[in-house]
């Protein structure tokens, strides 16, 4: 009877004392977005949206060594007209991890950032994008085993994804899909899809080449210095975006130089995810006050299909002055160039890629007395001579409420991978809070 008694009081106290080193908390990040784009586009496509989005957070740590973190997504968007849309899930980071001195084990889903460019990151690739917003992709939680060490100044990282998630593409009824003018990625680049009024699209086949999604992994590879960063980084898996080829029927109205074709209203796109192995190299400097970056990559397609480029060349310059205004303000000006190099030319205006083969971005935040925020975001693509702008504007309430208005304005033919979007210039009211 001593013996239970006098284990049940070490419990006790073995309880009490892992109480005192566990830390735990519970957050929730709210926004509601109303948006209205100003032109119609498309018969059965939104001209308004409204969309709830919930992303709680529950962060569980024991001692030092021990970290369970949930941060799913939640999105309800009732009035949208394509039912891919309307609610959305994403576990997003969702993982337990074991940190030591020096190493750290994590498993779960996870949100990797590589590379040191913003708006245009060569180096971006790990994850799986939602593409509801093609100009605002989202990233999907993938489900992977993570190693990672510090040694001195450097440090690497392991990464394995038994499946990778695949892109998840604008719904059917989604006005972020062509309906004027479709340029798809073909061989010899020399076809023009003319598209009619009232227009259908429809998911057809959805293939994994080469097993794509599974068995990806990644591995990078950095050294810190007090004025140079460097890093190196692996990646072989599931490309970011997928192929899209549509299958129509329709009238040739002409052959030369190119291929134009008069579409009837019913088109079927056929989805393809396929294998991609990429090198990158990424360098950051400070100097004079000001921060240069370089994000440098070459991809090759590790699957042979005529339609697929079979390498490309990226790499995107940027420098970021920080300048202090008065006591009460403070801006971050951002001057970017990409230039990508592909194995053979490709105007398709269903390509990300395409936007940013010979650009110039030029972005910049400001903020006042904690309290208002500016940013402004100005894109160039200087072979079609298509932009893109965005400008916010953000006040904060009572510590807690963020009230911001967004202009979304894109100019450029149909026919080119950014003006595709001309008819899609939204005004965003976007009230948050977390709690």
């Amino acid at each position: 009877m001593k013996i239970a008694c006098l284990l049940l009081i070490l419990i006790f106290h073995s309880l009490a004392q892992a109480k005192r080193k566990t830390e735990w908390s519970l957050h929730i990040d709210t926004k509601f977005d109303a948006t209205y784009f100003a032109q119609a586009y498309g018969t059965d496509t939104n001209q308004d949206l409204y969309k709830l989005e919930l992303d709680p957070i529950y962060d569980w740590r024991y001692l030092d060594s021990v970290r369970f973190y949930v941060k799913p997504t939640f999105i309800a968007n009732p009035n949208n007209k394509s039912d891919e849309e309307k609610y959305f899930f994403d576990p997003t980071e969702t993982y337990l991890r074991y940190q030591s001195d020096s190493y750290s084990l994590q498993a779960g889903y996870n949100v990797f950032t590589w590379g040191v460019t913003d708006g245009y990151n060569p180096l971006d690739v790990i994850n799986s994008k939602q593409y509801f917003d093609p100009l605002h992709s989202r990233k999907l939680g993938a489900p992977s085993v993570v190693f990672s060490q510090t040694l001195d100044i450097w440090d690497y990282e392991l990464i394995y994804i038994p499946e990778n998630r695949g892109a998840t593409l604008p719904g059917e009824q989604s006005r972020w899909l062509p309906r004027e003018v479709f340029v798809p990625q073909t061989p010899e680049n020399d076809l023009v899809l003319l598209l009619p009024e009232s227009l259908h699209y429809n998911y057809g086949t959805k293939e994994d080449l080469d097993d794509a999604r599974k068995n990806n992994y990644a591995l990078r590879l950095q050294r810190h210095g007090s004025a140079f960063d460097v890093g190196l980084t692996y990646f072989e898996g599931v490309a970011s975006f997928p192929l899209i080829q549509p299958v129509v029927t329709g009238t040739v109205v002409a052959v030369s130089p190119k291929t134009i074709v008069q579409v009837d209203p019913d088109v079927t796109l056929n989805v393809k995810n396929y294998r991609i192995r990429q090198g990158g190299l990424s360098m950051t400097a400070s100097s004079w006050e000001t921060l240069f970056k370089l994000a440098s990559s070459y991809t090759s397609s590790l699957t042979d299909d005529p339609y697929i480029q079979k390498w490309t060349f990226e790499n995107v310059l940027a420098v970021e002055r920080t300048f202090n205004l008065g006591e009460s303000g403070l801006l971050i000006a951002v001057l970017q160039k990409s230039i990508i190099q592909t194995e053979k030319e490709n105007d398709s205006n269903l390509s990300m890629t395409e936007i940013f083969r010979d650009a110039w971005m030029l972005g910049g935040r400001m903020s006042w007395k904690e309290v208002w925020n500016f940013s402004v975001l100005a894109l160039y693509d200087g072979i079609h001579g298509s932009n893109y702008g965005e400008l916010t504007l953000t006040r904060r309430f009572w510590d807690a409420w963020n009230l911001s208005f967004t202009a979304s304005l894109i100019q450029g033919s149909s026919e080119t991978p950014l003006g595709v979007y001309e008819k899609n210039d939204s005004y965003t009211l976007t009230l948050s809070r977390s709690f």
